[in-house]
């Protein structure tokens, strides 16, 4: 063929879809280290991993026949930087999943065997990919990272298997793919995968908020229940009324704090790692000061109860006053549990929480009944309306202690993180200001110092 002319060249680009960056970026702030694995070319794979910022300065990219010639050791001092990996097999992405959390890992030299058939143990163990189980513990401590992997393909099977978190595509994946994954993303974006990070870890600061809610619970009703009969009184709280409690705590407690919705704030800091303690530094103090002012109360409604509210010790009557000023503290209490962390905002987006609110309402409708109308069944007694507002107000005084013990600087532990970010791990200490602390103080001191002033009127 002579004397041609070209008349124009064409180029088809698949372009990113238009919640790849952000969601990327959202990921990457939130400690999530995003890595492409990949069949394309690398210079494919590198101009669309730095479109979808995967790709940044300091990252690496590399070929899967590069990445198979790795030793374990190798492939761990350049895993940090590893970015993406173009030119893979299937095989490739498992690998690099089992690197990453152990999961899978040979744990002895028959499994290494079914792995690398014909090959010697004694002398290739620590130089063949993906290494062995003692080998990966002793290099990061027996603790692996926390991986998710997406794919849509019937070869990304056992990568999905492998990883902690598997997610396929419901419109494009394959049915191998979908059954080997742990979620089915149904819209096949990968937005989608930064709400199942906020729902997690809503789900996991829910659980937090309900410990600190019921350990706080349980020190005081064992601790109060103890030194009452070492010291000599009948134990204040009965087995009906341990019983109530109990009910707050569990499933009240649960309902309450366990379907509080996600914010966007829990994006604002890195994951936890897999072996971080449920109860954080921030939930001990918070459980500690709130303990020690309830027990600190009961203790004197205890002792000095009968001569502030005229009842006689040890009566029916002097003990439903602390039983009732004990139940008011975990409502109250159940505000501040709404924060494990040195945020004081105990009424924030109540409107979002119509569990929360409900199980608030439905807890002092019943207490208000089981006091007045339990009787025998229960052991109380009526109280006055001056007797509730005296328990209730003292009740009440969690919140401030809230707000107080919020003020002790404890942070979480620096160890307990993953994944990577900045230098400050801990929580930002957002408190109200002063006036919105002035708005809860005023009112509960106020009501406080009327009624010291009435009952001294009356002795």
């Amino acid at each position: 063929e002579k004397d041609l002319c070209l008349d124009a060249l064409v180029g088809i680009a698949d372009p990113l879809r238009e919640d790849v960056v952000d969601a990327v970026a959202t990921c990457q702030k939130a400690g999530i280290i995003v890595r492409m694995v990949t069949g394309d070319n690398i210079d494919t794979a590198n101009a669309i991993a730095k479109q979808a910022g995967i790709l940044t300065e300091g990252g690496l990219s590399m070929v899967g026949s590069d990445f198979r010639k790795l030793t374990p050791a190798q492939l761990d001092e350049i895993l940090p930087r590893l970015q993406v990996l173009a030119r893979s097999s299937p095989e490739d992405k498992h690998i690099l999943v089992q690197r990453l959390n152990g999961g899978v890992m040979p744990a002895d030299e028959q499994q290494w065997l079914e792995v690398h058939p014909g090959k010697d143990y004694a002398t290739q163990k620590d130089l063949l990919l993906p290494g062995y189980k003692e080998e990966w513990a002793k290099s990061r401590g027996g603790v692996g990272e926390v991986v998710g992997v997406t794919g849509d393909g019937t070869n990304d099977g056992p990568a999905l298997k492998a990883a902690d978190v598997g997610l396929s595509m419901g419109i494009s994946g394959t049915d191998v793919a979908k059954n080997a994954s742990d979620i089915i993303i149904m819209d096949d974006k990968f937005s989608s995968i930064v709400k199942a990070v906020l729902w997690g870890r809503s789900v996991f600061d829910n659980i937090r908020k309900f410990l600190q809610f019921q350990l706080t619970v349980n020190v005081v009703a064992l601790t109060i229940t103890f030194l009452s009969a070492v010291a000599g009184y009948k134990p204040p709280l009965n087995a009906v009324m341990m019983l109530w409690v109990n009910l707050i705590m569990d499933t009240m407690g649960a309902l309450a704090l366990g379907t509080e919705p996600p914010t966007m704030s829990l994006l604002d800091r890195r994951p936890y790692k897999r072996d971080a303690s449920l109860i954080s530094r921030p939930m001990w103090r918070n459980i500690f000061v709130q303990a020690t002012y309830q027990l600190a109360l009961l203790i004197f409604l205890l002792q000095k109860g009968p001569a502030i509210f005229g009842c006689v010790d040890g009566s029916t009557h002097h003990f439903t006053i602390i039983f009732n000023a004990f139940v008011f503290c975990q409502v109250f209490n159940e505000f501040n549990a709404r924060e494990i962390g040195d945020i004081f905002n105990p009424f924030h987006r109540l409107d979002k929480s119509p569990m929360f609110l409900m199980v608030i309402f439905f807890t002092v409708v019943a207490q208000w009944g089981i006091v007045e109308y339990g009787g025998d069944f229960t052991q109380t007694a009526p109280l006055t309306l001056h007797e509730w507002k005296i328990t209730s107000a003292l009740g009440a005084m969690s919140l401030p202690f809230g707000f107080i013990m919020r003020q002790i600087p404890v942070d979480e532990d620096p160890k307990s993180y993953a994944g990577v970010g900045g230098d400050d791990t801990s929580s930002p200490k957002k408190s109200l200001s002063l006036s919105a602390l002035l708005t809860i103080l005023v009112p509960i001191l106020s009501a406080g110092a009327y009624q010291m002033y009435q009952m001294s009127k009356d002795l």
